[in-house]
């Protein structure tokens, strides 16, 4: 039988395939899920060469796929994208380190069912998100869910039209505009977008230059001020702007 596909034990359980881990949490794991009966951890352990083999044979259940920003590190999303087809039905879960808005929503958008910080993970914790994300749900905490319910509630405000209601942005313009009011910098928009952060610097470009503003401050509050009455100057923005808008990142 192919190493690729033996599992521990005699039962079959979930099959558990870890990859793109570091080592020792990887080594840790393995060891912990000798003790479960019902988790079976498909060999060889944590290797993204293999998982993104198309010529081995073998699936699994659920994938536990580690997450990174680190330099010459394999992201999850990445990896998720070049899975090969016979992975297809595999339940996704993701360990990364606090992951902010950018990451959650790449990951979920990416297909990941799961996301866990890797900061407090407990092993327990981590079973019971194996077991839930097997029969069909999502996990995600509190704080990964509001990223979630904001991702699909854009404030409809930022759409900009000229006086006969045409939109001055295209469509990739306008949603990178939608994400700039939610305080995105560069690497969470490229993240989000899929795009690389020059990519995203020239659409930013072309907004300020179609909006006539300089900056991601005046891009936002011409966006959000209505249409009957002139964008006001950042620099003569009132105090009582809306926590979002202070909370935009200069750039």
């Amino acid at each position: 039988m192919d190493g690729y596909t033996d599992f521990k034990g005699s039962n079959a359980g979930i099959r558990l395939l870890m990859a793109n881990l570091p080592t020792i949490l990887s080594d840790l794991l393995n060891d912990a899920f000798e003790q479960v009966p019902d988790i079976q951890i498909v060999q060889p352990i944590n290797d993204v060469q293999q998982l993104l083999d198309v010529s081995k044979s073998g699936t699994a259940d659920v994938i536990l796929l580690g997450s990174s920003r680190v330099e010459n590190v394999c992201s999850a999303v990445a990896i998720l994208d070049a899975l090969p087809d016979r992975y297809k039905d595999a339940k996704v879960i993701a360990i990364t380190q606090k992951p902010g808005y950018g990451e959650v929503i790449s990951l979920f958008r990416a297909g990941v069912k799961g996301i866990l910080c890797s900061s407090n993970l407990r092993f327990e914790l981590l079973c019971t998100s194996i077991r839930h994300v097997h029969q069909g749900q999502i996990w995600a905490n509190n704080e990964q869910l509001a990223y979630l319910v904001s991702s699909v509630s854009r404030p409809k405000s930022t759409d900009v039209t000229d006086s006969h209601g045409r939109p001055l942005l295209t469509a990739r313009e306008q949603q990178v505009l939608h994400l700039l009011a939610d305080g995105l910098s560069n690497f969470e928009l490229a993240t989000v977008l899929r795009l690389s952060e020059h990519t995203v610097k020239n659409h930013l470009f072309r907004i300020y230059d179609k909006l006539g503003v300089s900056n991601r401050m005046e891009a936002v509050l011409y966006a959000l001020t209505p249409r009957n009455t002139l964008p006001m100057p950042a620099s003569t923005a009132p105090a009582t702007l809306s926590n979002k808008v202070r909370m935009i990142k200069a750039g």
